[in-house]
């Protein structure tokens, strides 16, 4: 991000703009337009996968804006949902922050207070019956403006999650911080006890780098499933690996990530197995997205699917990978029935930049995705070249 911040810089805006979009932003966004969005969606529906738009909107602590900005970012990212069915999306998926539509800094400070002054299912409670009832929380251990925020934060939500149950489009909200994590969860579960009354509407983002992801997803699914509502996860190894290690290290607590790679897909291979047995046990009252790029643990999960008995094409487990990268998995995956998705950024460049440079330097098993995708292509290339007899 810094050198291309620097790019920037020296060769201005314009220039710049002129060599990325081009580039790497028509590779790995859908555009920041309706048009342009339509396009994407035209081009994936050509090759069998379906959309799930990433708005390039968050906030971190520390960076609060005034209210209208969550007003905006609410209405903004509404407006992607009504876009996508307008280019004939069927089963659209909106992915958001909750960090979109309230201070980072409130967020913190309700994960600071849940196991002190309130629990996760308690709070989440209140929050659904703001959402239900629109009457206004107040707690002690929050200042009157975080209050003010807090309600301000639910009516948002609330907006958004009416349209979304109208219009039909799934919710996922993402993960972020471990710092803000759990006050995330408050907020996405309380939305889930709302809206998921007869089939998942809003899905909770786990990370399966985390050494607690089995622990976090297992209890996420009781508090729900013991009110009587739906449930519905996104499973991901994860983004925030390296300010996490970072983090623990100089605030002196326990490195909350898996010791290795390996860990996390051990991790992961346990968390999607859960869920998968699980989802043979109720049905549609789950359904799961697995997000990833690793070849090994998408294998394993289409067998396990089949082994249970689990229709592929019933939607109750999807699997997802990010717009411009792993297509080698994404495209056998879909011509052999399973329902694939595409996580695409949407924004303009400027928006879009940090998120783009967070997951290159997170996600490097993504980027070792990218290689792979290229050595198929050169083999392709030379077979088709004459120059190497094909396999197939």
């Amino acid at each position: 991000l810094e050198v291309m911040r620097k790019c920037e810089r020296v060769f201005g805006a314009r220039i710049f703009s002129m060599f990325a979009r081009p580039t790497f932003y028509a590779q790995f966004v859908g555009g920041d337009t309706e048009q342009e969005l339509r396009d994407t969606c035209a081009r994936m529906s050509e090759a069998g996968l379906h959309l799930m738009v990433c708005p390039a909107m968050e906030e971190d602590e520390g960076e609060a804006g005034i209210n209208t900005k969550y007003a905006n970012n609410m209405e903004y990212i509404k407006e992607i949902g009504q876009i996508m069915i307008r280019a004939g999306e069927t089963h659209p998926c909106l992915q958001f922050k909750v960090t979109a539509m309230m201070p980072g800094d409130l967020v913190t400070t309700l994960t600071t207070n849940i196991g002190t002054n309130i629990q996760l299912g308690t709070l989440a409670q209140h929050i659904s019956r703001a959402i239900d009832s629109s009457d206004l929380i107040s707690y002690p251990w929050l200042t009157e403006e975080e209050n003010n925020q807090l309600n301000q934060g639910i009516k948002l939500v609330k907006q958004f999650g009416d349209q979304a149950v109208q219009s039909g489009i799934k919710l996922l909200v993402d993960a972020e911080y471990t710092y803000m994590n759990p006050g995330i969860s408050a907020v996405a579960l309380g939305m889930m006890l709302s809206y998921n009354k007869s089939t998942p509407v809003v899905w909770n983002t786990y990370q399966c780098y985390l050494k607690a992801a089995l622990d976090t997803i297992s209890s996420e699914l009781k508090i729900v499933e013991d009110r009587n509502r739906c449930f519905g996860a996104k499973i991901v190894r994860g983004a925030y690996m390296e300010k996490e290690r970072r983090l623990a290290r100089d605030r002196g607590y326990p490195d909350p990530v898996n010791d290795t790679y390996e860990d996390t897909g051990i991790m992961y291979d346990r968390v999607a197995e859960y869920m998968m047995n699980h989802i043979k046990n109720v049905g549609d009252r789950c359904n799961i997205v697995l997000g990833t790029h690793n070849e090994a643990s998408v294998l394993k999960a289409a067998n396990k699917i089949l082994e249970l008995g689990i229709l592929p094409d019933s939607r109750q487990v999807v699997f997802g990978q990010i717009y411009g990268m792993a297509d080698q998995i994404s495209v056998p995956l879909s011509t052999a029935g399973f329902k694939v998705y595409k996580s695409v950024p949407y924004g303009p460049l400027d928006e879009v930049l940090p998120y783009l440079s967070r997951r290159a330097a997170e996600n490097r098993v993504v980027l070792a995705g990218a290689r792979r995708e290229l050595e198929l292509l050169m083999l392709e290339l030379k077979t088709r070249a004459g120059l190497r007899t094909s396999a197939y």
